[in-house]
């Protein structure tokens, strides 16, 4: 295996938005409900699947391979549990932006085995590109998924042409963190899924839900009262153009009608 390969780790940085005004404008205890609910969707994943462990720091997480190493179940395991940690702060309010890279990305205890330090040019390249996007969702850079591609030619478009993500012109894939929409629409068609729909795949059906139906809300919000442009609004009118792009028409309008249904009940 090449060394790159053999030493990388796939990490996800994610970025809560808005962070610096939630401190300003909430009481700290309510800061700190908002960091510990987002901590607690981070720590389910870590337990469900204990390949991946969770770094926190001030307005970001870090969710990183504990073990180091290229394998095709890891890029498979980021991207889908990145998907479903987004997922599950949007169903709370609390909007995020992030990256997936793969490289290399040390954590190591310091000589008093009191602090842990964390670096590498995985981290950097991950805060710099997430830096760059503007809009709320998770860009898988070509570190992350080009490893996988080589060892599984095709896959990528296939995967597209399934609304997991989409391909843009800079090589960067944007994800469709709604991967439970996705996956039980053709359930429903055929007349699988029975009401209420939080009742399914608990609790990450319901998250897909809300989660849609808080990006849709708040774009609205911004349509309602004329901001297009804006520097807050212009992330989810963004989104909202993205969801539409990737999920399809018909995906789209059904994620609609079924999370009125769930905000409604």
């Amino acid at each position: 295996m090449d060394e790159k390969l053999r030493d990388g780790r796939y990490l996800l940085f994610l970025d809560i938005l808005g962070f610096s005004n939630l401190v300003e404008e909430k009481s700290l205890s309510e800061v700190y409900d908002v960091i510990n609910s987002a901590l607690r969707s981070f720590s389910r994943w870590e337990e469900i699947n204990n390949q991946f462990k969770t770094i926190y720091f001030s307005d970001t997480f870090l969710f990183y391979q504990e073990t180091k190493g290229y394998g095709d179940w890891a890029f498979l395991d980021v991207y889908a549990i990145g998907g479903m940690l987004l997922s599950s702060l949007l169903a709370q309010g609390i909007p995020a932006r992030g990256s997936i890279v793969f490289g290399e990305f040390e954590v190591k205890i310091d000589f008093q085995n009191k602090h842990q330090l964390y670096f590498g040019k995985a981290l950097i390249e991950a805060y710099k590109t997430e830096k760059k996007e503007q809009w709320i969702g998770i860009a898988i850079q070509p570190s992350a998924w080009i490893p996988f591609e080589e060892n599984n030619k095709g896959k990528i478009r296939l995967f597209e042409s399934e609304h997991v993500w989409k391909y843009r012109y800079d090589n960067v894939l944007l994800l469709n963190p709604f991967i439970k929409i996705r996956g039980w629409y053709s359930s429903d068609l055929i007349g699988e899924l029975e009401k209420p729909y939080e009742a399914w795949d608990a609790p990450e059906f319901s998250n897909d839900i809300l989660g849609f139906r808080f990006l849709i809300d708040k774009a609205f919000e911004y349509a309602n009262e004329g901001d297009f442009t804006g520097k807050e609004a212009i992330k989810y009118h963004a989104t909202v153009a993205f969801l539409k792009e990737v999920m399809g028409k018909e995906i789209y309008q059904w994620a609609k009608k079924i999370s009125v249904t769930e905000k409604n009940s």
